[in-house]
């Protein structure tokens, strides 16, 4: 394993800035058939999808599933149901091991939970995403003639190569793709903005955002995942934000109000916000005329504000599109 992922602690500039758990449970659960067609092949093939996988961890963790910190929050765990004409239930366990411990006792204990509750078939996962750790794939203890043996399915970031993952059509093949880059990275802020961009110029090429929400929900993942210091993340705004300067986010109100938002939070707002004007003017103009008209009526939007918190023109103008005399005329009408 490469040194660079071997350093102290107190070394790893975004060892404590990022929510790995709460970021890896909700991109599994954005993307769980991806997830099980990535990892666990045969168990995909034997599930009947029409029936939507539903999550059922506030059943067993009611008081845990509402906590917003990732080591608080319960495990994921899904209802699907299995391909046949009994239409039989099993439940998906998934856990996240990121920070080096053993969590084979946990996974029993867990597995009873479920077990005891219904009596379901139950299959379980861990996914590690420490980048040097190696999970057991079993728990046993004996106590003279009393044992028990309980084993379960391990799967690592590094299972795959960069390669399979950049050739995968898979949109999970990304989402672990950005965990192999945050590791890689954990004391090299200036390639992990590197691997970023890289990462955004991909997703946007293959999921555009108007096309449906994969893209969104991948690039909020590695927007929270590949976390930035705070100046190269300001480089890091700027450039992606040209890449999608026709998209009209509201960049000037986020920093206006100081909100803690990331830029895969900021389109995901703009897609609703530009939605909903879409289908108001839509309802007079009809819907692709009303689209344009939304997405117009966004960008106005944003240089007034813009210009309300202190941007220059010229500044306005390099990241809305519109010319000084289009800004001066916006500003005029108020």
């Amino acid at each position: 394993m490469n040194d660079l992922l071997l350093v102290n602690e107190e070394k790893k500039y975004d060892a404590y800035e990022i929510d790995f758990d709460r970021h890896w449970k909700e991109v599994i659960t954005d993307f769980f058939n991806e997830f099980l067609l990535l990892v666990e092949p045969h168990l995909f093939e034997k599930i009947d999808f029409f029936n939507k996988p539903q999550p059922i961890e506030q059943e067993l963790y009611p008081l845990a599933s509402k906590q917003k910190k990732g080591k608080n929050i319960a495990d994921k765990i899904f209802l699907v149901t299995l391909k046949g004409r009994k239409k039989a239930q099993a439940a998906i366990h998934i856990e996240i091991q990121g920070d080096g411990q053993d969590v084979s006792e946990r996974m029993l204990k867990t597995y009873y939970k479920i077990f005891d509750k219904d009596r379901k078939n139950i299959f379980s996962i861990v996914l590690v995403t420490h980048p040097s750790y190696r999970q057991l794939s079993k728990f046993h203890h004996q106590f003279y003639g009393t044992s028990i043996l309980f084993r379960f399915q391990v799967h690592h970031l590094f299972d795959f190569s960069e390669i399979q993952l950049l050739k995968s059509n898979n949109p999970f093949a990304l989402a672990l793709l950005a965990g192999q880059y945050q590791a890689k990275t954990r004391t090299n802020p200036e390639e992990r903005y590197t691997y970023k961009l890289k990462l955004i110029e991909i997703i946007k090429k293959r999921y555009p955002f108007g096309e449906s929400d994969i893209g969104i929900k991948l690039l909020k993942f590695v927007d929270n995942i590949l976390y930035l210091p705070h100046e190269l993340n300001e480089q890091y705004i700027q450039e992606v934000y040209q890449i999608f300067n026709k998209e009209g986010m509201d960049m000037a109100q986020a920093e206006k109000t100081k909100e803690i938002i990331t830029f895969g939070e900021l389109l995901e707002r703009w897609k609703k916000e530009g939605k909903e004007e879409g289908r108001k003017v839509g309802r007079k103009e009809g819907i692709e005329e009303g689209k344009r008209e939304g997405q117009f009526l966004e960008r106005r939007k944003m240089a007034q504000k813009m210009a309300n918190a202190g941007l220059d023109i010229e500044t306005i103008i390099s990241l809305t599109g519109f010319s000084e005399d289009e800004i001066k005329q916006i500003l005029k009408e108020g």
